[in-house]
């Protein structure tokens, strides 16, 4: 059986931001999602503010708590100031990524003030500064992220349990790391065959590896690119259907990432429209399929 001549990027967008989509301590997966650890901006240069969502009545606490020393390994579990599957700050206060050095993406944790009347999962939330300061008016246990950059921000829930056996708070969402080091979300899960997802949506790996177990819906990015072959800069920054990849595993790729197009490894010829050289890799290693996924293929370049 071929496999891809090298491994997937592991990019994503949320607040406004390009950033590494990897999980630092988990194990890698045969063929990992290999990509530089060093995040990478939007085009459109904004690294530096977050879009607010839509107003609420909603008093956002601003109040800022001493930063204490975090760990740069994982923050989803050891090291920082508090645990973010185990929410374990005071009462009053929610566990929560921030940037400890002022940088607009997450390397660590502290706790911070809840709102004292907070938004909800999946509701409309604000971050008053910069989305690395850590400050919201999501209710404890969740983030807001601008997931488009259009300044509808949304409430979402961190994962609970442990970052091997990570948990969601509804039954069909399944738990995405984000951010290096990792910061443990959760969203509606999907089938990348299917792309069965809600408009603006796109259906990617929850983690940033060739063989990752699940497939969650995102907000789709860079809208103005996304057709195979076309560059890209972030996981779900390619047309629904498609998965942007190391640009060596495809012929006419100029750039470091293109768009490659799922396929469904019982119909393997349909990657020859796109080029001869192509082949649909299977997802998942022989006999580590997650069961209804066992059909799950990438286009690329075949050894």
């Amino acid at each position: 059986m071929g496999r891809l001549t090298r491994t997937f990027v592991h990019l994503s967008t949320f607040a406004g931001l390009a950033v590494l989509l990897v999980g630092c301590s988990r194990e890698p997966k045969g063929t990992t999602a290999g990509v530089e650890t060093t995040s990478t901006s939007t085009p459109t240069g904004n690294d530096s503010e977050t879009s607010t969502g839509s107003p609420t009545s909603a008093t956002t606490s601003t109040a800022e708590p001493t930063p204490t020393t975090t760990m740069k390994d994982d923050i989803g579990g050891v090291g920082g100031q508090c645990n973010l599957f185990m929410q374990d700050c005071p009462a009053d206060q929610k566990c929560t990524a921030w940037n400890e050095d002022g940088g607009p993406f997450p390397n660590g944790t502290r706790c911070v003030p809840v709102d004292l009347n907070p938004a909800l999962p999946g509701e409309d939330c604000v971050v008053p500064g910069k989305f690395g300061d850590g400050i919201d008016n999501c209710d404890k246990g969740s983030l807001c992220l601008d997931l488009e950059n259009t300044g509808k921000a949304t409430c979402v829930a961190y994962c609970t349990g442990t970052m091997d056996a990570p948990v969601c708070p509804h039954a069909e969402d399944r738990c995405a790391f984000l951010f290096e080091p990792t910061v443990p979300v959760c969203f509606s899960k999907c089938d990348p065959l299917l792309q069965d997802c809600g408009a603006g949506e796109t259906c990617v790996p929850n983690e940033a590896a060739l063989g990752a177990p699940h497939f969650v819906c995102m907000p789709r990015v860079f809208p103005q690119l996304g057709k195979y072959g076309d560059s890209c800069y972030a996981l779900s920054g390619c047309d629904p259907g498609n998965l942007c990849i190391f640009g060596e595993n495809l012929p006419s790729c100029k750039t470091p990432y293109c768009c490659s197009v799922w396929c469904d490894l019982e119909s393997p010829d349909s990657c020859l429209e796109f080029d001869p050289t192509l082949g649909c890799v299977p997802w998942f290693e022989p006999g580590a399929a997650t069961p209804g996924y066992e059909n799950v293929g990438i286009c690329g370049i075949m050894l």
